[in-house]
């Protein structure tokens, strides 16, 4: 994802033209007294004289009023006046910025990058440029965006709830570039199993649009993010009311056989009904092993490998490249994922067939 930010604040307060002076302008044009418009408009001569001189506004009664007495649209003044209050919005943003918010932006500074969010400009204009790409009112709330009772993290790795809750709100933006109306249906599960495999055979330049597309015909937003320093996690799923899902992926451990573990574990969560029971899931790199955790484990590794299957290779005992290619044929799959799962079980050593081993390097 990219977000072309530019410069957010370049408003001079003499630029900004109060609605009152377009109404003395008028005046002045057609020889009326502000006495002979206050008569015109029902106002007091003080309101009028307030209002020319800035001090206040034009309100809906006097925008209808001055409709009658000058020939101008209301809404040509009701819109003079939004422009001008939110000018000055604009003008006093950096005003808003807290301390707290200040050091919340210092540690966001990989995504801000990632966001393309100038750096080189002021730090007030950097941060106002953050919370327009994150679409969140003040960087210090990006902690609370985290959901309750369902996220984990990662017990070897530091965990920085600002960053966190930053990666969650790419994650959030990400799912709403979707346009996903099919609601997900667990009994195409084999069938979804089955085009996520075909999509592994493409070349890493097709699948990551082609997951999406895949994703999205089941009822699933699916959107791969990055991962930054102090969000150690790996996934992030969410349930819509509408019946509808938004699953992320981070980009932590670009090895593919990694990768599909991880999509394939993700998409147990939510067949197996997890989100029943919370609105959002977090997925750390190394959560608790409880049941869901193990399920979800168990979902991916039946998933990609038949467990019939595989217990009979490994029985066979034959785990040359030749017959870990020709499994990985029957199987649908790369050969790097039963290079490894045997690794990961000790059949053989991490060190073996890494010419086998594929990397990917996925695009943002």
């Amino acid at each position: 994802m990219i977000i072309m930010v530019g410069k957010t604040t370049g408003i001079s307060r003499d630029l900004i033209i109060h609605p009152g002076e377009t109404i003395a302008d008028i005046l002045t044009a057609r020889n009326i007294s502000q006495v002979e418009l206050a008569a015109q408009t029902g106002m007091t001569p003080a309101y009028i004289s307030n209002v020319i001189s800035g001090k206040k506004g034009i309100s809906p009664n006097f925008a209808m009023a001055l409709e009658y007495a000058l020939d101008v649209p209301k809404s040509f003044w009701l819109n003079l006046q939004a422009n001008y209050e939110s000018e000055l919005l604009e003008l006093n943003e950096a005003s808003t910025i807290t301390d707290e918010e200040r050091s919340a932006f210092h540690e966001l500074k990989e995504i801000s990058r990632y966001l393309k969010v100038n750096t080189r400009q002021s730090i007030e204009q950097g941060i106002l440029a953050l919370r327009k790409a994150l679409q969140i009112s003040n960087l210090s709330n990006l902690q609370k965006v985290l959901p309750s009772g369902a996220f984990r993290a990662s017990t070897k790795v530091a965990v920085n709830s600002t960053v966190m809750g930053a990666w969650l709100r790419i994650c959030q933006l990400e799912g709403e570039k979707h346009n996903v109306f099919q609601r997900f249906d667990v009994r195409d599960t084999g069938l979804l199993i089955d085009e996520l495999k075909g999509i592994m055979q493409k070349p890493t330049t097709e699948y990551q649009n082609c997951l999406s597309k895949v994703f999205a015909a089941h009822g699933i937003a699916f959107s791969i993010v990055p991962n930054f320093r102090g969000a150690p996690v790996q996934g992030y799923i969410a349930k819509d009311s509408n019946g509808t899902y938004q699953m992320s992926l981070t980009t932590r451990g670009a090895a593919a056989d990694i990768f599909w573990f991880t999509l394939f574990h993700e998409v147990g969560h939510i067949v197996n009904g997890d989100l029943a029971r919370t609105s959002k899931y977090i997925d750390a790199s190394n959560s608790e092993n409880i049941a869901r955790e193990r399920n979800a484990d168990a979902f991916a590794r039946d998933a990609l490998l038949n467990p019939d299957a595989y217990s009979a290779f490994v029985k066979n005992s034959d785990f040359s490249i030749m017959n870990i290619i020709r499994f990985a044929k029957e199987q649908d799959v790369i050969p790097c994922i039963v290079i490894g799962r045997l690794q990961k079980e000790k059949y053989i050593p991490y060190n073996y067939f890494s010419a086998y081993k594929t990397y990917y390097k996925l695009n943002s």
